[in-house]
Order: C-alpha cells, then sequence, then structure tokens
C-alpha cells in the first residue's frame, strides 16, 4: 500500500460503504486504494489503505487523538462522549467551524494525563466508545464484580471514554505470536487468530530477541519514541510500543523492541493482560 497516508483496522460488523462513510470517501476509492480485498468479505483485523498520500491528512499535536466526526455529530455531543467541552475543541481545531461538520472530517480531541487507579496487578484498562462492563469482564476471563471490587466508586452503567481501570489477574485468552521477517505481530485468542498488526523490529545491529517471554508491566503515554503505549517484557530492557516515527513501521529501524502504530499499540494494550506470553520468531 504505497502512497498511504491514513489506514484503518476492520473491526467486526463494519462494510466498505461505513469505513467510507467515515472517512468521507467512497467504496470505490478504497478497493481502488487496496486491490486486493475482497469487498464481500472483508477479515476483522485487515488494515486497510483509506486516505492516499496526496490527501494530507489531519495530524494531532502530542496529547491529543485524531477522530473522524460521524453522521448526527454536533460539538457537544462530542464533547460530551471525550468528557471535554466544545470550547476546548474549538481551541485544539482553530480552523473547524463548528456549524459546518462534515461526516468523515477528522478532528483532533485534547486528552487530560489519566490518573493512573491503585492497581494491584498494574493491570490497566482505558475504556473505550461502546464498552461495558460484562464485555471488558468477558474479554479477560473475569466477572464483571470482581471488577467493580477492584475499581470502588465505578459506575457500571456511566463508563466515561478515557477513564482507566484496574483488572483483576486471570489466565489470559491472548497469546501473541512476532515474527520478525515478515515484521508481523498476531494475536491469537482462544487458540484461533484475533488481529494482526505490521510491526518494525530490530536493526541488524540491535536485533529484536528471540525466545519466549512475558508482559511484566504496562504503561500509558510513555511518550517520545514509545508513542502512547508500553507493554513490557519479561526480557529485561524490552518491549512492545508506539511510535512517534510512524513510517518506520514495516522496517527494521528500532533498537530491538517491537514498534507499532500508535492506535494499534492501544489495541493491544487494552486487549493484553500482565501475564500474557509473547513468542518472538525470527
Amino acid at each position: 500500500m504505497n502512497g498511504c497516508a491514513a489506514y484503518y483496522t476492520v473491526e467486526e460488523g463494519n462494510t466498505i460503504f461505513s469505513i467510507a462513510e467515515l472517512f468521507g470517501t467512497s467504496p470505490e476509492s478504497i478497493l481502488r486504494l487496496n486491490p486486493s480485498v475482497d469487498p464481500n468479505n472483508l477479515e476483522v483485523g485487515t488494515r486497510l489503505c483509506v486516505v492516499s498520500a496526496t490527501v494530507q491528512p489531519v495530524q494531532c499535536p502530542p496529547g491529543s487523538i485524531a477522530y473522524n466526526i460521524n453522521r448526527g455529530d454536533t460539538l457537544g455531543t462530542i464533547a460530551e462522549r471525550f468528557g471535554t467541552t466544545a470550547e476546548n475543541i474549538l481551541l485544539t481545531n482553530p480552523t473547524l467551524d463548528p456549524y459546518n461538520l462534515r461526516i468523515g472530517q477528522r478532528i483532533c480531541i485534547e486528552q487530560p494525563i489519566p490518573e493512573l487507579p491503585d492497581c494491584k496487578t498494574r493491570n490497566f484498562y482505558v475504556i473505550r466508545s461502546g464498552d461495558t462492563l460484562g464485555a471488558i469482564a468477558a474479554s479477560f476471563g473475569v466477572k464483571a464484580s470482581e471488577i467493580r471490587a477492584a475499581n470502588p466508586g465505578i459506575n457500571p452503567n456511566n463508563l466515561t471514554v478515557g477513564s482507566v481501570i484496574c483488572i483483576p489477574l486471570a489466565p489470559s485468552p491472548i497469546d501473541v505470536i512476532i515474527n520478525v521477517a515478515a515484521k508481523r505481530l498476531t494475536v491469537y485468542k482462544k487458540g484461533s487468530i484475533y488481529r494482526e498488526y505490521i510491526i518494525a523490529t530490530g536493526k541488524p545491529e540491535t536485533p529484536t530477541p528471540i525466545g519466549n517471554f512475558t508482559i511484566i508491566n504496562k504503561e500509558l503515554d510513555p511518550g517520545g519514541p514509545y508513542g502512547t503505549r508500553w507493554l513490557g517484557l519479561s526480557k529485561r530492557g524490552y518491549g512492545i510500543h508506539g511510535t512517534n516515527n510512524p513510517p518506520s513501521i514495516g522496517t527494521a529501524a528500532s533498537n530491538g523492541c517491537i514498534r507499532m502504530y500508535n492506535e494499534d499499540a492501544e489495541a493491544l494494550f487494552d486487549m493484553t493482560p500482565i501475564g500474557t506470553s509473547v513468542r518472538i520468531l525470527p
């Protein structure tokens, strides 16, 4: 997908038409950018090019995230969803016309630095739009009541997008396999492929370690070359993380760590408990 400026990872329930609407483009344009994709058989986890490099996407400043305007959105509803104000959104997007929001238009939402709860397990989860306590519990193999006990004061009927909660440790349904040669990170859920991501690996002079490891810590917004998420491995000094250098993804460019696009690292962070096994293949 050379000449691509923006990507989208297919999620369950997506169609080529819903993705096109999300980005304010056409299904035909997406298919031209992804000639090998079957629009009638979109596989969850497939990475699609949705914006050509000839179109300059919005580059959000550090401390903010990109959001694509959907049908029915207003500044007020967007602000409420992200726990901010319409005034703050306009400050972050000075050229935005609040009376002419276009479907697919990308804006930046300033994110407050999350206050980390005192998690004994150090196993954090960042609430996303559409989450329910039951769904979060099921994905980690724990009970909703256990999550409530680990997070006193949480309101299961009013989960705030972007808030951080503690997840009790449980046997992980997730396994991660990294193929250094293919520059691919594959997530297996209960033995079946669940997600697949393009990654960057170590340079020849600073290779990525090969072997079987586990995730031993997680950190929100480490910043700099580590991007928005860090998942530390049991191999001291190595981890899986985001990046401030997106063009390096797909190459051998790191000092041995596994780099991911920030949005991919965020998704992996949320689905992966501490204790998850990570197998790195040559």
